[in-house]
Order: structure tokens, then C-alpha cells, then sequence
């Protein structure tokens, strides 16, 4: 029952894909749009076992702004379910979705190395330029693990060398969070 309540709720997470419906593009849009690539990635959405706890960090210290949040009840009924997306700086893509199971806080912490991490994981990377107040921020947060403070770090890029802070973290389900500031080149909105 409890797998069946887990694939309704699934494809309950598949049917708010329209939740972020884009906008009707311009002719100049439709233009630019025929040059790009056909696929945006418009969400990562994090299982949590205590959905405020992760509010905790990625709204309240890190400043992510909630656009949607329900409960969702599976199809046959019998669970629910509550999502939340939240946007950085766009409405259509790179949106973050917490979703806590019913009963989820019934979930064994999660099983992370001690020091670095390994394959199999992700990361989630945050750029911003006031790394020196949503760092401090985001490491006080109950149950977040700091990786590595802010340091400075070079990656060749293509005829220039980025210049990083760089810094990184453990949200309190253990999925790794990066964030950083990139000092040069700057980025288009620094």
C-alpha cells in the first residue's frame, strides 16, 4: 500500500509540471527560442523528512521565494503529500521543489560520509554575491553540516580562469549545497 500510495503521489508531482506553465512567447522569442535547446531544466525537487527544516535554510537563510505550496491528497485517497517550489531569481526554470511524504519524519537520518562526499549524490549550486551574509546565515540553520568555509579557488575555464569563492554545506537531509560568489569574471547580473 505504501509503495502504491508512493507512485500516486509520483504522478501526482508529474501533474503540477503545469504549475509552472510558461508564458505565450513574442514572434522575437519564438525566433530565439528556434536556437536553443528544446529541453530547460526547470526543477530539482528534494524528498525531505521535515519540510520546515528545509525551509529553514533555503528560504529563510538563503532567501529562496515559496511560489507554491500544497497538499496534495494521492489519487486513491488514502495519503498526502506537501510541496513546496521556490524560485531564485526566475518563475520558468531552476526552481527548487521540497516535497515531504506523509510520514516521512518516520525516515532514518540520512547515511553521508563523515568528510567529503561521493558518487552518487548531487549538488546543488547557488551563486551569490553576498556570500559573506547567507553563508553564516545558512550554517546556523539546526541540522546544517558546513563541508568547507568560504575559500578562494581558480577553474580554467575556456581562454580565462574563474576566480571563486567557494563554500559548501549539508542541508538537514544531507544533500550537498555549494554556494558561491564568482568574483571574474563577474557574472551578467553581479
Amino acid at each position: 500500500m505504501k509503495t502504491l500510495s508512493l507512485i500516486t503521489a509520483g504522478l501526482a508531482a508529474l501533474a503540477l509540471g503545469a504549475c509552472n506553465a510558461a508564458p505565450s512567447a513574442s514572434a522575437d522569442a519564438q525566433e530565439a527560442a528556434s536556437t536553443r535547446n528544446p529541453l530547460d531544466l526547470r526543477r530539482t525537487t528534494l524528498l525531505v523528512r521535515d519540510l520546515e527544516a528545509s525551509l529553514a535554510l533555503y528560504r529563510d537563510a538563503m532567501g529562496m521565494e515559496v511560489s507554491y505550496d500544497q497538499i496534495i491528497t494521492s489519487r486513491d485517497g488514502t495519503s498526502q503529500s506537501r510541496l513546496v517550489l521556490l524560485k531564485a531569481n526566475d518563475d520558468r526554470i531552476g526552481m527548487l521543489g521540497l516535497w515531504e511524504l506523509e510520514n516521512a519524519g518516520d525516515a532514518p537520518p540520512p547515511d553521508v560520509p563523515e568528510t567529503g562526499f561521493r558518487t552518487g549524490e548531487i549538488v546543488l549550486l547557488f551563486n551569490t554575491p553576498e556570500l559573506d551574509t547567507v553563508f553564516p546565515a545558512a550554517a546556523a540553520v539546526p541540522g546544517v553540516t558546513v563541508m568547507s568555509e568560504p575559500a578562494y579557488r581558480e577553474y580554467p575555464g575556456d581562454g580565462v580562469t574563474f576566480q571563486v569563492m567557494v563554500s559548501m554545506l549539508r542541508d538537514p537531509d544531507g544533500h550537498i549545497v555549494e554556494l558561491n560568489h564568482l568574483i571574474s569574471p563577474p557574472l551578467e547580473w553581479d
